[in-house]
């Protein structure tokens, strides 16, 4: 099967040399990138690519993908009265049929705003593998896993069972990367994390958990324990090459040079950290004390969306003026964030639109007015794009969405299907709709 992208205005490879190219071609054979440049001939799908540009998918490398079902529910809240009083109640009632109309509709969404990997640590996580490879989206999967249980497992030993069965079953899929997700080590003791993180090295998965999220998270954790967070996951065994480290807005010094010394990536979510007021994280900092630093979403009920494009200028916009720095977080480095960077963590060759690499290949349009005049593709794609701009997206080489239409399903019974399960578990939890009293 051979893919032509033909006569592109640019692409952006986000090789060595962040090389963009002008009115170039791209063939895909097999799902591989075979070649980028003056490519002709026949193929099997011919995309005419006029009047658009190409870029790497984009890859969100934090995120509660069926939370899409509790958009909206729990706003302008503080974290943990958020969780409590809202979300956890909530949550406490899911079942694989909401995981499933949530996950829908969230890759949906992360495919209509240019996300072509998506990394998710959440419940029911069998549920959401099965519905990324029926889709055809690529997924960094871990169970969550808390001490006193979740809404799949009552205690510990039995979260892990699960997250060892996800690991057996995924493993070998083409799209999926199947993992052990830790919530947070005020919700995991440092024993269970040293053994969630002994089995994870044994079968060479990644590890995805929650980190110096919160000042009140630290203060309780040094309160506990005598050390921050991060160090406390340190000594546990949890940092590595293979773990994602989310949020780390509120690293010491020291727990910077650890995250460093341990190749651990960070996932960098300011939407979510900002509308929950739990700071900006240090990024600055960390990029010059040598940390890998990606981007992530969080949540759909802590963000409100899925959206790359937003994640990518709100990371470029809140460092320059947290520092008084322009130069702080450049549009290069938040683009390097959501592709580069996260492709090398990954084990597929994702992240680059370079020969050898595989098709994922997202198409925006550059013929509407935030696009004119056109001085700098990268500055533009930071700065100007919006996720509306998106309109073919090919993960693996196969097209998913189509000049703006996702062929995977139809999206009105995708929305049908997800409004009836949050409408269930507000009703089941108690926690009610906004709308009530709404004409």
């Amino acid at each position: 099967m051979e893919v032509l992208i033909k006569g592109l205005d640019y692409v952006v490879t986000q090789d060595d040399e962040r090389r963009v190219l002008r009115g170039a071609s791209i063939l895909i054979k097999d799902g591989e990138i075979e070649e980028v440049g003056h490519v002709g001939g026949p193929a099997d799908e011919v995309i005419d690519g006029r009047g658009m540009i190409a870029i790497p998918g984009l890859i969100n490398t934090h995120s509660h993908i069926p939370m899409t079902l509790l958009r909206g529910v729990a706003d302008d809240m503080d974290l943990f009265p958020w969780l409590q009083e809202k979300i956890w109640p909530m949550e406490s009632h899911l079942r694989p049929d909401h995981i499933r109309a949530g996950t829908t509709l969230g890759v949906l969404e992360a495919v209509r705003t240019g996300t072509t990997t998506i990394f998710d640590m959440y419940f029911f996580e069998d549920v959401v593998a099965e519905v990324l490879s029926r889709l055809g989206m690529r997924g960094v999967l871990s169970e969550a896993i808390i001490d006193f249980g979740t809404p799949e497992c009552k205690e510990v030993d039995e979260c892990m069972a699960l997250a060892d069965r996800l690991v057996r079953k995924w493993r070998d899929h083409p799209l999926i990367e199947p993992g052990y997700g830790p919530h947070a080590p005020y919700t995991v003791s440092p024993e269970n994390m040293e053994e969630i993180s002994n089995r994870a090295k044994e079968s060479g998965s990644v590890i995805q958990i929650h980190l110096a999220e919160t000042e009140k998270e630290v203060a309780e954790v040094r309160d506990k324990y005598g050390k921050g967070p991060i160090e406390l996951a340190h000594e546990s065994g949890v940092l590595g090459s293979r773990t994602v480290a989310a949020h780390v807005v509120w690293p010491s010094r020291e727990e910077i040079s650890l995250l460093r010394e341990t190749s651990t990536l960070v996932s960098h979510n300011p939407v979510s950290n900002l509308k929950l007021a739990s700071g900006i994280s240090p990024v600055p900092e960390l990029v010059g004390g040598g940390v890998r630093v990606s981007l992530g979403t969080d949540g759909p009920a802590s963000n409100n969306t899925l959206d790359m494009f937003e994640t990518m200028k709100v990371t470029a916009l809140i460092h320059k003026v947290s520092r008084r720095d322009p130069k702080a977080v450049p549009a290069q480095m938040a683009l390097d964030m959501a592709t580069r960077i996260p492709g090398d963590f990954v084990r597929w060759k994702v992240g680059r639109i370079c020969e050898g690499y595989r098709g994922d290949i997202v198409l925006l349009n550059v013929r509407v007015p935030w696009w004119v005049p056109l001085h700098s593709v990268v500055s533009h794609l930071v700065y100007s794009a919006r996720s509306t701009d998106v309109r073919y997206v090919l993960i693996d080489g196969e097209v998913i969405l189509e000049d703006g239409r996702f062929i995977k399903g139809d999206e009105e019974e995708i929305f049908a299907e997800a409004e009836k399960a949050s409408l269930d578990l507000l009703e089941k939890s108690g926690v009610g709709s906004l709308l009530k009293g709404v004409n």
